[in-house]
This record gives structure tokens, C-alpha cells and sequence, in this order.
């Protein structure tokens, strides 16, 4: 768990404005139950780190407080996540769907900014 948080948070200090950043994840991911209400649907999704019986698992709003939220702006930022329940694991207010018969970004009519500030 610690080596990936910290991973985030060394790209969000080194990236300048005009840099772009590929993040690739690939493991585990899972789902627990939303503990602040900002979830549509009840449940955080998370990055399930080999750890994370002892440091636990890597909520959404993790992801969202450590690396969205200070990431400076002008950086151009591609995630990858290669994991279960991945669609909305960074906490974005729009998500990218390509199922086969249709490639699109598309608006989170629920997003809900409210809850993700007060982090």
C-alpha cells in the first residue's frame, strides 16, 4: 500500500506544467462500503494492494485526495487501471467507455463535488 501511495505522491511533486504522465495499474481492485456519502451507489471502489490485510485496501478518495486534487494544473495525465471495478476509481466527474459498440467519454450525471471537497 505504502510504495503505491507514495509512488502518487512523488508524481504529483515532480510533474510540472506541460508534462504528461501515464499511470498504469494492473492487480486487484474491489469495492467497500462509501464511509463519507459521496457515492451514487453505496460503495468506494479500490485498489487492492498485496498489503492489504494489514494496511488496507486504497479507496477512491485516496486516489482523489493524493494524486487528482494537488496535481498541478497544465499536466496532461492518462490513467490506466487494469483491475475490477476500475471505471470510477479516480473519483472523476466524467469517465471514458469504449464496450465494444462505442468509444466515448461521458459525463457522471452524479458526481457529486460536495462530498469530494471536504476531503
Amino acid at each position: 500500500r505504502n510504495n503505491i501511495t507514495d509512488a502518487l505522491q512523488r508524481a504529483v511533486e515532480q510533474c510540472q506544467s506541460g508534462d504528461v504522465l501515464f499511470l498504469h495499474y494492473s492487480g486487484h481492485g474491489g469495492r467497500l462500503p462509501d464511509d463519507n456519502g459521496d457515492e451514487d451507489d453505496g460503495y468506494d471502489e479500490t485498489l487492492i494492494p498485496v498489503d492489504f490485510e494489514r494496511a488496507g485496501q486504497i479507496r477512491d478518495d485516496d486516489l482523489y485526495r493524493l494524486f487528482v486534487v494537488p496535481m498541478r494544473e497544465g499536466v496532461h495525465v492518462t490513467c490506466l487501471m487494469d483491475c475490477c471495478h476500475s471505471g470510477t476509481v479516480m473519483d472523476l466527474p466524467y469517465r471514458f467507455v469504449a464496450d465494444g459498440d462505442n468509444v466515448r467519454m461521458e459525463r457522471d450525471g452524479g458526481f457529486n463535488f460536495d462530498g469530494l471537497l471536504g476531503l
